[in-house]
């Protein structure tokens, strides 16, 4: 896998997180590192794209919110049209 763009990442986040997700799980399911983990989702949160919840046993679970799925259908819009043109 070859290095992957800011866009990406958050997209890969956001749709890992929707419906609801755990810590260790989405940072699997994403593929980051730690550090990389706290930049986005503080971003994100931030944004208002990611929302934090408590989880079970007090673990912080993420959701992704309705302004992250409009981000999620540009996204994928976009990246239909860029891969249409190369």
């Amino acid at each position: 896998m070859g290095k992957r763009s800011s866009p990406d990442i958050i997209a890969t986040i956001l749709e890992a997180a929707n419906g609801g997700i755990g810590k260790t799980r989405l940072l699997t399911k994403a593929n980051l590192t730690s550090a990389q983990f706290k930049k986005y989702i503080d971003l994100l949160v931030a944004k208002k794209l990611l929302t934090e919840q408590s989880g079970s046993d007090y673990r912080p679970a993420y959701k992704t919110t309705g302004l992250g799925l409009q981000y999620l259908t540009l996204y994928n819009s976009i990246k239909s049209i860029s891969i249409l043109k190369a």
